[in-house]
């Protein structure tokens, strides 16, 4: 197996400005598991006869959270604007992040894999980039691959397409947002226009799309990941409506035809609760630590085994000896 060959620009930028927005998809899916829970604590404590349901089963279910530490392995997808999410074909991956829930700690560590990142693919010879895994394998290639890099067991995974991200918005009935600037950015290669004005609005899912994924400014990625943070709140305060309480179900329902995953409803609600209860100041992200670097005509992110090391001890991620890559 031989490198990769480098990639367009039109191509690249598209899954890139994509990538971006799957980290707050992947947020809102867990907080509509525990808006739903939620709703089932309120209607089994108000509505059901108390005999049919005990309440320390309820209790379990809608405010606990993992009681050993569990690691989910997040694939966002590049699906293009087709319908076919559940077709069996490969596709690439935009975003692939390590979420780790540490119940002993109190903390939700979230690890960002770059897409170029170089590795070694179990079964194939030579070097690819990261996201080659489950275009060559599909999950259990790139939990594998992921797995072997970081020297990390990976429990569980989320798949997550890009369109999910406006329709779930929209059904949730977008967001009420005071946007702090005019945001006006066109990219041609990358099919991208953002136009928004400055002050308080209403955001439909594109809209929102433009805000999450907005960087071009003078704090670059700091301003645009303390904008999803803004919206991810405004979300949540969003979802929590009455209105939306009583859709959540159907809500849940549309959203799952843009979502794979092997955690049980019961494991996202726990995931959910994490969240909830360890609080902002107990997720804590980080990107793998490593280079730009040009080999062989292909660019990579290029890591070494003692920067691996180094961001997973930032993040307080147990693992074993990195081995070389």
């Amino acid at each position: 197996m031989t490198d990769q060959k480098k990639q367009g620009p039109r191509r690249y930028k598209k899954r890139l400005r994509k990538g971006r927005a799957f980290f707050s998809l992947v947020m809102i899916l867990f907080l509509m598991a525990s808006c739903f829970a939620a709703g089932m604590r309120i209607y089994n404590r108000f509505f059901r006869p108390r005999a049919q349901v005990a309440d320390s089963q309820q209790e379990s279910l809608t405010t606990e959270g993992f009681s050993n530490r569990i690691n989910v392995l997040l694939l966002g997808t590049d699906d293009g604007d087709s319908d076919d999410f559940d077709k069996d074909v490969p596709k690439r991956t935009d975003a692939m992040l390590l979420v780790s829930f540490d119940p002993e700690n109190s903390q939700v560590s979230v690890l960002s894999l770059p897409r170029d990142t170089r590795v070694t693919i179990p079964g194939r010879r030579g070097h690819d980039k990261i996201n080659a895994a489950y275009a060559y394998g599909g999950v259990p290639l790139a939990k594998r691959t992921v797995a072997n890099l970081l020297q990390v067991p990976i429990n569980h995974y989320m798949q997550v397409d890009w369109q999910g991200f406006i329709k779930v918005v929209d059904m949730l009935g977008g967001v009420d947002l005071d946007v702090e600037q005019n945001m006006d950015y066109e990219d041609p290669y990358a099919d991208l226009k953002i136009h928004l004005k400055k002050g308080k609005q209403h955001l439909n899912g594109e809209k929102a799309g433009e805000y999450v994924r907005f960087r071009h400014d003078e704090m670059g990625d700091i301003g645009r990941v303390e904008r999803q943070q803004k919206f991810m709140k405004a979300l949540a305060k969003q979802a929590f409506t009455v209105g939306n309480m009583v859709k959540l179900p159907v809500i849940i329902g549309t959203a799952s035809e843009y979502v794979k995953t092997d955690m049980t409803f019961i494991q996202l609600v726990k995931a959910a609760n994490c969240l909830r209860l360890f609080g902002e100041g107990g997720v804590k992200s980080a990107s793998l630590k490593g280079d730009f670097g040009d080999i062989g005509g292909v660019s990579y992110w290029v890591t070494t085994p003692s920067k691996i090391a180094a961001t997973l001890d930032e993040l307080k991620i147990p693992h074993r000896r990195i081995p070389s890559i």
